[in-house]
Formats: structure tokens, C-alpha cells, sequence
């Protein structure tokens, strides 16, 4: 395997996965204004025929109280924590030394986090996605936001190396070998940024290790024989 059309092919695909996020961005952000705004009028529909006979509620009462509902669903969804990521905490020794990772990786389980609310009953389900789709869109708006600006910044030459590696083992590879392929690398340079690159997995069991996804190799094989 050619080191360098690995590398040319993997800093077209962190580019081409850059692009996606900014576009699922921009997308998403004007799309979750726009729930918001509806999850305003179902809130208020609501409390109109729920509460305002009970209470003797204004039009305006019920605006307020649907506003004020509206920023408690947002507030709710954000302070108890981002659904799309997946929290990975690694401390282990080496050849190289002391290996500590500490990071958060988005997963491709955003897009169905989305519209699973993840609740038993079908009731609730619906009502969990009539009010929490809005939040839930813009706080994947800022995730895959966050994730473009990280894919970005990212060494790709020195995350390539990882990547060849991984192709040559052809399964898992524990974090403590990378360590000890790469004595003079900071890892988390080199493999701390590959926890955004979809087709890379992190493995828990039996220590962590990582691991390439056969669609990742599929697309690289595909470009070896267009090339």
C-alpha cells in the first residue's frame, strides 16, 4: 500500500467529510429555527385548549406561558447533555510511557437520536418528537459545526500514519501499540482527532483500541482502482 496515495486519498476524504458537516450545519440551523417556531404554536394550541378554561387564561397569558415552555424544553435538552457524543477516557503505560486520552467523539447515532426520542411508549415517543425535535436539531447544528472545526485543524499527514496502520492490521489495534509504532507522536494529535473521522471505530472491550469500519476500506479500495 502506497503511503502517499493513502495520504492524498485520506486528506480528500477528511475534506469531503469537512464540507458534509458544514453543509448539515448551515442546513440544520435554519431548519431548527423553524421547529422552534412551530413547537411555539403546538405548545400554545395546547395550553389554549388544556389550560386556558381552567385558569381563565388571556391569549397573551398563554403566549408568555408558551415562550417561557419553549426556552424550559431548550434549556432542558442542552443542560442534561449532548445526546450525539460518546464520552472515551483512556489511561494506560507503553513502551513510549504513559499513555493518557481524555476527548468526546460524535456518532453516527445523531441523525437517529434525532427522531427516536427514545422513549417506550408510542405516546410519549410522539410527543417527545413533536417538542424535542427543534433542540435536538440545533444542538446537532452546533455538533457537526463544532466537528467541521476540529476536522479542520486536524494533522492529517501524522493521522494518516494511524490510519495505515489500521488498514495493515485488519482488526482491532490496541491504543498501547500505537503508542509504541509512534514513540515520538503525541497521541493526541494523531489519535485523539481520528475519534470525528466516520469509518474509524474505538473499541472498549478488552482494553481501547481502534479499528476501521468496512465501508472505510471499501471507499479507499474503490479510489485504488479508479486511480
Amino acid at each position: 500500500m502506497a503511503k502517499k496515495k493513502l495520504g492524498r486519498w485520506f486528506a480528500e476524504y477528511i475534506k469531503r467529510s469537512t464540507r458534509y458537516c458544514r453543509i448539515g450545519s448551515v442546513v440544520l440551523l435554519p431548519v431548527s429555527l423553524i421547529m422552534a417556531w412551530l413547537t411555539y404554536w403546538i405548545i400554545w394550541v395546547t395550553l389554549w385548549i388544556g389550560f386556558r378554561p381552567l385558569f381563565d387564561l388571556s391569549n397573551e397569558a398563554v403566549g408568555y406561558w408558551s415562550c417561557f415552555f419553549l426556552a424550559l424544553i431548550f434549556a432542558w435538552q442542552f443542560l442534561r447533555g449532548s445526546e450525539f457524543e460518546e464520552e472515551y477516557r483512556f489511561a494506560g503505560e507503553s513502551e513510549a510511557g504513559t499513555v493518557t486520552l481524555n476527548f468526546s467523539r460524535a456518532t453516527g447515532n445523531g441523525w437517529v437520536l434525532l427522531f427516536d426520542p427514545g422513549v417506550a411508549h408510542g405516546f410519549f415517543k410522539v410527543l417527545a418528537l413533536l417538542y424535542l425535535t427543534a433542540p435536538r436539531m440545533l444542538g446537532l447544528a452546533l455538533m457537526l459545526h463544532h466537528k467541521a472545526d476540529r476536522l479542520k485543524q486536524m494533522d492529517v499527514p501524522a493521522c494518516s500514519q494511524v490510519i495505515g496502520l489500521l488498514m495493515r492490521a485488519q482488526g482491532r489495534v490496541p491504543i498501547e501499540k500505537i503508542a509504541d509504532e509512534f514513540p515520538d507522536a503525541d497521541l493526541s494529535e494523531i489519535v485523539q482527532p481520528l475519534a470525528d473521522v466516520d469509518g474509524v471505530v474505538f473499541l472498549e472491550k478488552n482494553g481501547t483500541g481502534l479499528t476501521l469500519a468496512p465501508r472505510f476500506m471499501e471507499e479507499f479500495n474503490e479510489w485504488m482502482e479508479a486511480s
